[in-house]
């Protein structure tokens, strides 16, 4: 049985605009100029046509090396016509495109997948829409080879197969995992058909069911770089760092190209204190992935001080600062720099300071490095580098989405499914506590300068009923956009990204301290207390919803010892019919907390949405971008 985290109730969590706080603007002699937000409406164009500008990227967002063909696609012979200009290396602009027509744009390269999207332009004023589409190479990681003598598959067997090598190419791994099981059914040793099948649950981030296929495929065929590289990324991300080794190194030894086996070796070597092989591996990384090995540096250093050699360990702990200034271990590492660069007292071990540094300066470190994603400022998120951002836009029409979401969601409910984990010092994951509740959210605006947001579980479940005896509050941090809230904080447009396909203008906030804070407060059951938060959010670029957001502590709250509180919710659209609205509501939200020396993961999905309306209930129906995800 698992022991209580803690010996006395606890309530915790982010609380937005709960019941016993109201937002009122307007009573606040403090308040700076607020956005004028009444009535804001999108009037419609004057002309039918508008433009769209398209992006190219590699997968790893650069520039392609060669120039790629882009066309654009009409739907029928009577459709307009774009007129195509390319503008700089990697921008081409179409105009003349037909509004509420829906257009395709083909992107053709050598060396990487066609790919074709579709794309429409809404009937507005200065109608325009960004598309950034990423070429795929043909998938490495699928590359296995075709079998051949003792692994030679039937003819059945094959055809299966190779659906699902093809379904996974697409990224549609439910349809893959049938063809396989089939596949399986017939051919049960095969490697090539047990990595396919372990790539299916890998790619699901299932890591426990995919390591007994991929075992299965490196004992019949030990020689297929594919599945060596698979195997030892799962057992690097499971922290089995051994295990990791005696796959990897022979996938090294195979192929020496790919700097993520190198990174993942060198991080492996160094948790087996093997400096010697973590400085070599590490260097490897660095010197094949250039900036995408840049976390790398920190390995180095790390393997460079352990075998006494300090001065090279504080030029590569120094790299490793200026690249990532703001890294959740960047305290420490400025820290161990002094100590290095200090004289090694005469028969002393030169390997043995850092150690004994983090041993004599009690710090509270974490089960792993990499326990909660980075802070949001440890790592700038992708953009497209010149693409023109107004800030003052995007706020607008943010605002008007998060007041439709005040105006029209009076109240719904959802089926919530729960789960939370402590991450322990061992490294052991404790068994995960689960729970589904049935979640209902209320939102009142008792007059138009005013609003309060409620949550609820079940009949009235309190965080001892919760697992992991915390709650978090997750219905409406989107709601950070309202113009009633939008000068408490500062912002900035971090540039032109994409989220799940869709391009997306990033945007960051941080709660001002000359401000009140109405957004999120952590109540101990005994205080409450005010959290500062600073967060990034993905806007879509064509209706101002949010589609995705993170968002952390600007400093910790040193007197509850809350150290980290990070959340990172997907929104998804969905559409109530009988009153003809859409609205972008939580799909999932991840929480991380790291409360009193206690280190916790809390997952929340929600599905199952229905919408209430004075006198009206009503179910939800699956719009059309959402129809292929499951909402179990």
């Amino acid at each position: 049985m698992r022991a209580k985290l803690l010996t006395i109730p606890i309530i915790a969590g982010v609380l937005f605009l709960g019941t016993s706080r109201c937002v009122n603007a307007q009573s606040d002699p403090s308040s700076l100029p607020l956005p004028d937000m009444a009535g804001t409406t999108l009037p419609l164009a004057n002309s039918r046509s508008g433009t769209i500008q398209v992006y190219v990227r590699t997968e790893d967002g650069e520039p392609l090396s060669s120039p790629p063909k882009v066309n654009i696609i009409t739907p029928s012979e009577d459709a307009a016509v774009p007129i195509m200009k390319k503008t700089g290396d990697d921008i081409w602009v179409f105009s003349g495109v037909q509004l509420e027509t829906m257009y395709e744009v083909q992107v053709q390269a050598a060396g990487y997948h066609t790919e074709l999207r579709p794309i429409r332009l809404l009937d507005t004023v200065d109608a325009s829409a960004n598309m950034i589409i990423f070429m795929r190479n043909p998938n490495d990681e699928l590359a296995f080879h075709p079998p051949s003598g003792q692994f030679v598959l039937a003819p059945e067997a094959e055809k299966e197969a190779q659906k699902g090598s093809t379904d996974l190419d697409s990224g549609k791994t439910d349809s893959a995992e049938k063809h396989l099981h089939k596949a399986l059914e017939m051919a049960p040793d095969n490697p090539y058909v047990n990595y396919l099948m372990g790539m299916c649950f890998f790619l699901s981030g299932d890591l426990p069911k995919a390591k007994p296929y991929l075992e299965k495929s490196v004992s019949a065929d030990a020689r297929q770089v594919p599945a060596l590289v698979a195997l030892g990324t799962l057992r690097f991300q499971q922290n089995d760092y051994a295990g990791a080794i005696r796959v990897l190194a022979p996938a090294a030894q195979l192929d020496g190209s790919k700097w993520n086996v190198h990174s993942m070796l060198g991080g492996s070597y160094l948790k087996q204190k093997d400096y010697a092989n973590a400085r070599e591996q590490a260097a490897m990384a660095i010197k094949q992935g250039g900036a995408k090995a840049g976390r790398d540096q920190l390995v180095l250093g790390e393997a460079l001080a352990g075998l006494g050699q300090r001065e090279k360990a504080v030029i590569a702990l120094e790299a490793f600062l200026k690249d990532y200034p703001n890294d959740t271990n960047a305290k420490t590492i400025s820290a161990w720099i002094p100590e290095l660069k200090k004289p090694v007292p005469a028969g002393a071990d030169a390997g043995q300071v850092i150690g004994s540094f983090v041993v004599a300066s009690d710090i509270d470190l974490p089960p792993r490095e990499n326990w909660a994603p980075p802070d949001i400022d440890a790592k700038k998120p992708f953009i497209i580098s010149g693409a023109s951002c107004s800030l003052t836009k995007i706020l607008k029409v943010a605002g008007k989405s998060a007041m439709q979401m005040v105006s029209d969601l009076q109240e719904f409910s959802a089926k919530e499914e729960y789960e939370s984990v402590e991450l322990k010092r061992d490294q052991v994951l404790e068994r995960p506590q689960s729970q589904t509740f049935s979640y209902l959210v209320f939102i009142n605006q008792p007059r138009p300068d005013m609003f309060s947001v409620q949550e609820m579980r079940d009949q009235g479940v309190n965080a001892e009923g919760m697992p992991g005896q915390f709650i978090d509050s997750d219905a409406a941090l989107a709601l950070v956009f309202h113009p009633f809230l939008q000068p408490n904080f500062t912002w900035s447009c971090e540039g032109l990204g994409e989220w799940n396909d869709k391009a997306a203008w990033i945007i960051r906030f941080e709660q001002r301290k000359d401000r009140p804070n109405y957004l999120a407060t952590f109540d101990t059951g005994i205080n409450t207390h005010s959290l500062p938060l600073k967060g990034l959010a993905w806007v879509s670029e064509s209706g101002g919803q949010v589609m995705h957001m993170e968002t952390d502590l600007v400093r910790p709250v040193s007197e509850i010892k809350l150290n980290t509180d990070h959340f990172v919710i997907d929104y998804k659209p969905v559409a109530f019919t009988t009153h003809k609205v859409t609205l972008w509501l939580p799909e999932s939200v991840d929480v991380y907390l790291a409360y009193r020396g206690h280190y916790l993961h809390h997952f929340h999905r929600f599905s199952d949405f229905h919408l209430f309306w004075t006198g009206a209930t009503e179910k939800i129906s699956k719009p059309k971008e959402t129809e292929k995800k499951k909402t179990d």
